[in-house]
C-alpha cells in the first residue's frame, strides 16, 4: 500500500502542475484518465498548458484503436447528430482514434477542453469527461484618473481585474513619477497603508476603488499605479496612469440670488452681498478684487 501511495504522489508531482480534473467512476465509465496512465492503458496528457490554448497527446499503448471525443468550455452543442457507437451514451462529439500510437492536438479555449473515452478501446478502460484547464487570459485596467486628467482637492481613484482567482493588489500614487519607490503620497508599499475598498465577488470584474485628499499636496503631475501581484504562469500587468493636480477653478454666482440669505460667502472671494450682487448685475465684469489667479 506503502508503495502504491508514494507512486500516486509521484504522478501528482509529474502532472499536477497543470490544471486536469478527472471524472468519476460509473457503470458506463469504469476507469478514468490518471487510473489509465497507471495501467499503461490509453490515456490523454497535457503537454502545455497557455493563455486561451493547450496542447494534448492522445496516446494508445496497444495494437486496436482507442477513440477519445473531446469538447470545450462545456459547450454541449458542439455535440454531433450522428449516434455514439456506445449505445450506453446518448450523445456524441468529435473524436480521433489512436492505434498503439501518439498524437498531439492544440485546442483553443476560453476555461477548459474536456476529454473522454466511451467506444473503442477495452470495456474496463472507458473513462469520463475529463477536464484540462487553459490558462486565464488576465487583464487589468485603470478607470480613473483618465491618462492626462486635470482633477482638484480630492481625487477618486478606480480600477479592476478580470482574473480567473484572486490576488493581492499593489498600489501607489506618486508624485512627479511612476518609478517604483520613489515619491509615494498614498498606496499600500513604500511605508503607506491606506485602505483601498476591493471587491472580489466577481472574479471577472474584481474592483478597486480609493479616494484621496490632495487638496494640500503639490501641483503638478502625479502617476496612480494600479499592479495586481503576479501568480505562477501569470505574466506581470502592472497598469500606470498620470494625470494632473491643478487649482480648483473659481466658482462665481451667474444669478443675484446666489449672493443672499449668506450665499455670497460661499464662493470664498467677495466682501460682502453687495460686491457678489455688483458682479452679477455687471455681468461679471465687476471682478472681485481678491480673485485668485
Amino acid at each position: 500500500m506503502k508503495k502504491i501511495i508514494s507512486f500516486l504522489f509521484s504522478l501528482v508531482l509529474v502532472f499536477g502542475f497543470i490544471g486536469v480534473a478527472n471524472a468519476a467512476i460509473n457503470a458506463v465509465t469504469p476507469s478514468t484518465n490518471d487510473i489509465n496512465r497507471t495501467n499503461g492503458w490509453a490515456h490523454v496528457d497535457q503537454l502545455s498548458q497557455g493563455v486561451g490554448t493547450t496542447d494534448l497527446q492522445f496516446i494508445s499503448t496497444r495494437a486496436f484503436l482507442s477513440c477519445f471525443e473531446y469538447r470545450t468550455d462545456g459547450d454541449t452543442t458542439q455535440a454531433l447528430l450522428t449516434a455514439n457507437p456506445n449505445p450506453a451514451v446518448t450523445d456524441r462529439y468529435p473524436h480521433l482514434c489512436v492505434n498503439n500510437s501518439t498524437t498531439t492536438r492544440t485546442f483553443a479555449a476560453d476555461e477548459y477542453v474536456e476529454v473522454r473515452m466511451v467506444f473503442g478501446a477495452e470495456t474496463d478502460e472507458r473513462f469520463d469527461w475529463t477536464r484540462f484547464d487553459v490558462l486565464y487570459p488576465r487583464t487589468a485596467t485603470i478607470t480613473a484618473p483618465t491618462a492626462g486628467q486635470d482633477v482638484y482637492e480630492s481625487v477618486n481613484f478606480t480600477a479592476y481585474l478580470d482574473d480567473d482567482d484572486v490576488d493581492a493588489i499593489q498600489w501607489a500614487v506618486r508624485q512627479g513619477t511612476c518609478a517604483a519607490g520613489t515619491n509615494t503620497v498614498f498606496g499600500n508599499v513604500d511605508g503607506h497603508s491606506d485602505v483601498a475598498i476591493i471587491n472580489t465577488s466577481d472574479l471577472s470584474n474584481q474592483t478597486f476603488s480609493f479616494t484621496g485628499d490632495m487638496s494640500a499636496m503639490t501641483l503638478g503631475m502625479y502617476c496612480f499605479i494600479y499592479n495586481p501581484t503576479e501568480d505562477s504562469g501569470e505574466s506581470n500587468i502592472r497598469k500606470t496612469v498620470e494625470f494632473n493636480l491643478l487649482k480648483p477653478p473659481v466658482v462665481l454666482p451667474t444669478d443675484k440670488n446666489q449672493c443672499k440669505k449668506g450665499g455670497w460667502e460661499s464662493f470664498g472671494v467677495f466682501k460682502n452681498q453687495g460686491d457678489c450682487v455688483s458682479y452679477v448685475a455687471t455681468g461679471g465684469k465687476n471682478l472681485p478684487a481678491n480673485l485668485p489667479e
